[in-house]
């Protein structure tokens, strides 16, 4: 939980305004009661007669005061669990911003969701309530306690006995609550992880008849879950009867002994303890009581805060594992050779290496192609060089200088990548062409889907540039969503092109336009492809034949059909050897 009160006590201006609202609520709660008993109710008729504007105007006074107060902590209570929540989101952001891909992998993305946003909204809540319970409670408590043994200590001792039953509540409470909470988060993220998988793939299950499978195994999970939130609320509900017994049967004794200790008073002729001091007396215990009752709600959901906390804490102390160390960076200007020496990677917590002793050299203006079977490690090769993911062993060198002493965003900045699946965010074209160029015109982005063949269809649509893109592109077709993202790569100008099989949505006509352009202007650059289609790369200067991990062979084409068995296969199956004679 330090975590939290790092947080809570960080805003000071606000801390002073909740005691200032302390005090005015407490002058109300504890004064207003207080002038009835001793002034209205004990005080003869006359006096009342006497003194009525300054009774009424002392007890308007007293209730706008507490009305103030209560402004002023619901105002605070409200701004600083909205600025923990700010908080901690942007945090959690920023952090997973960080993770690599292989953290991603590793970590599922309901969880990750789960805990970006259930998860911190439970913690506001819980803050919300603290800030008002946690510290009104005491203070209220503590008053009514002192005005109750000053009046009777006979009374004192009725609701101070009643006390350690609230205390056992609470022990109850959080030890049973807390189990359950961790039980039913779990289940909560079980739940997140099926709908994501059904909104993402809605496609597969509805062409394999599978929805009565998924809506089954939904069930199961759901009945589950609901069974424990029964539990834990059923837990929650069955605190509220004792409670109000408890309060009952105080007030009760209260009232007994106060009928007592007044009749007693009356046979003496004494003015010891009057009717104005039962009302008092009885006032206060409801104090007393009810700031128990606030500890009780906090308590309750004490548990389920301290795991979300827990959750939150894991993601934010995770260390990643590619670390900017911008203390130390070179300055990149202009990318003129990437080397890769000796690298091997394996992914954690696995024995198996993906990529075995990779070597090779790509110079200034080259067009390297790598070709290999499904699952030669072809993309993972690729991803080491924007630092997506890190070598196991080995360096990659770029001007003969290790890729970590540059800084990694000035790094990336020089690299446009086209990943294997093509991603487009919710807006619009023009807002996803600028992921490629902040300060990208229109006329820029128009010339450069020439390249990428994909300026007719921005032109046939009603908004062209502003028309709307839904999450994750699916109101496109693969093709148009290929084309729009090599224009947002063509956008950047980079020193180094990746395309991971960039153009395999592609028919072959518009495959070729697009090179054929674009191989025109790549000059000032290296160009790193991976083709299934051996015809998008025949011109290449290095074309690099992966199997199982390793480099077998380097060479250009004619010299790999010659000497390349791999490669012979590949051509073969595509028939390039008809092409070539």
């Amino acid at each position: 939980m330090k975590m939290i009160f790092k947080y809570f006590f960080k805003y000071k201006k606000f801390v002073l305004l909740n005691i200032i609202a302390i005090l005015l609520i407490s002058c109300g709660e504890i004064l207003i009661p207080y002038i009835i008993g001793k002034y209205v109710i004990d005080d003869n008729a006359n006096y009342i007669k006497n003194n009525f504007s300054k009774i009424i105007f002392i007890l308007s006074s007293l209730v706008i005061l507490a009305f103030i107060g209560y402004l002023l902590i619901n105002f605070c209570s409200a701004k600083i669990s909205s600025l923990i929540f700010k908080e901690l989101s942007s945090e959690i952001f920023s952090k997973i911003q960080k993770f690599s891909i292989t953290q991603m992998h590793n970590t599922s993305i309901s969880v990750l969701m789960n805990r970006s946003t259930n998860n911190i909204y439970q913690i506001m809540s819980f803050m919300t309530t603290f800030y008002k319970a946690a510290v009104i409670s005491p203070v209220m408590l503590i008053i009514s306690l002192v005005l109750i043994y000053f009046i009777s200590i006979k009374i004192w001792f009725i609701v101070f006995a009643t006390m350690p039953f609230f205390i056992l509540m609470l022990f109850f409470l959080v030890k049973k609550n807390y189990h359950l909470s961790i039980k039913q988060q779990k289940e909560a993220e079980k739940i997140n992880a099926i709908i994501r998988e059904n909104i993402i793939g809605v496609k597969v299950i509805k062409s394999l008849n599978q929805e009565k499978y998924e809506e089954n195994k939904f069930q199961k999970v759901n009945s589950k879950y609901s069974d424990l939130i029964i539990k834990f609320f059923t837990s929650m509900v069955s605190i509220e009867p004792l409670f109000y017994l408890l309060l009952n049967i105080s007030i009760i004794l209260t009232t007994g002994t106060g009928a007592i200790l007044i009749k007693e008073n009356f046979l003496n002729g004494t003015q010891l303890f009057k009717l104005g001091d039962l009302y008092n007396c009885l006032n206060a215990q409801y104090h007393v009581l009810f700031s128990i009752l606030n500890f009780l709600l906090l308590f309750m959901m004490f548990p389920k805060t301290l795991i979300c906390t827990k959750n939150i804490e894991k993601i934010i102390n995770m260390n990643t594992d590619i670390e900017n160390n911008s203390h130390k960076t070179k300055i990149l200007k202009k990318i003129k050779t990437i080397e890769f020496k000796n690298v091997d990677f394996k992914y954690p917590n696995s024995n198996k290496l993906i990529l075995k002793n990779i070597n090779f050299k790509a110079n200034f203006s080259e067009l390297i192609a790598f070709v290999g079977a499904t699952g030669s490690g072809k993309t993972t090769l690729i991803n080491l060089i924007p630092r997506l993911i890190e070598p196991t062993q080995g360096k990659i060198k770029i001007n003969g200088i290790n890729i970590i002493n540059y800084n990694i965003h000035k790094l990336r900045e020089k690299i446009g990548f086209v990943p294997q699946k093509n991603i487009l965010f919710k807006g619009t074209i023009f807002s996803n062409l600028l992921f490629g160029k902040e300060t990208a015109s229109e006329e820029e982005m128009l010339e450069k889907s020439k390249i990428a063949q994909v300026y007719e269809f921005i032109q046939s649509q009603k908004n062209q540039l502003k028309e709307k893109i839904s999450e994750l592109g699916l109101n496109l077709s693969g093709g148009q969503k290929q084309r729009l993202s090599l224009t947002r790569a063509f956008l950047k100008n980079p020193d180094v092109y990746i395309f991971d099989d960039s153009f395999s949505a592609l028919d072959y006509k518009t495959d070729l336009a697009i090179r054929k352009t674009f191989f025109k202007q790549k000059k000032d650059s290296i160009v790193i492809i991976i083709a299934q289609r051996l015809n998008s790369i025949l011109t290449a200067d290095q074309i690099i034949v992966l199997e199982d991990g390793k480099i077998i062979n380097i060479g250009k084409h004619e010299e790999l059909m010659k000497k390349c068995k791999v490669y012979q296969n590949i051509a073969f199956s595509q028939k390039i050897k008809e092409v070539l004679q």
